[in-house]
């Protein structure tokens, strides 16, 4: 199971075509349906790692980009991808069915950091800000 806050490392995610292994954030837990049709049962925000200038400049253009240091994580297994800067990606909210993915929790932010990303979250709206939402399309291999 996860939680609110929880850094899942999903491995199948898709966003019209395979996003492959990346990080998520748990933003709800619920089950619900998204336009009456596509179940889910959780709801996440990708994470981009920043491991270069060029990526962090890019990634910092992006107004619903959220900015994250090593500082912000509690990761269960300190590897080296989990330890460096990343960036949320706060406006698109990505809608799983966990039943059809593949992960594994690696970790969880520090509650007043989510807490921050939240009030952000806010702050766009209030921007008029327009939010993706993705239906991942994922199956389990």
């Amino acid at each position: 199971m996860c939680k609110i806050g929880d850094i899942l490392l999903i491995y199948n995610a898709r966003n019209k075509k395979a996003v492959g292994m990346h990080p998520f954030i748990v933003l709800d837990d619920s089950k619900g349906k998204v336009r009456g049709i596509y179940s889910y049962d959780f709801i996440g925000f990708l994470i981009s790692s920043v491991n270069t200038e060029e990526k962090k400049r890019k990634l910092k253009q992006f107004e619903g980009n959220f900015p994250l240091s090593p500082e912000d994580k509690i990761m269960d297994n300190k590897n080296k991808n989990n330890c460096l800067n990343s960036y949320v990606e706060a406006d698109q909210f990505f809608y799983f069915d966990k039943n059809k993915i593949k992960y594994v929790k690696i970790g969880s932010l520090v509650p007043d950091i989510f807490n921050l990303i939240i009030e952000f979250i806010e702050e766009l709206r209030d921007k008029g800000i327009i939010f993706t939402q993705v239906l991942d399309k994922a199956k389990k291999n």
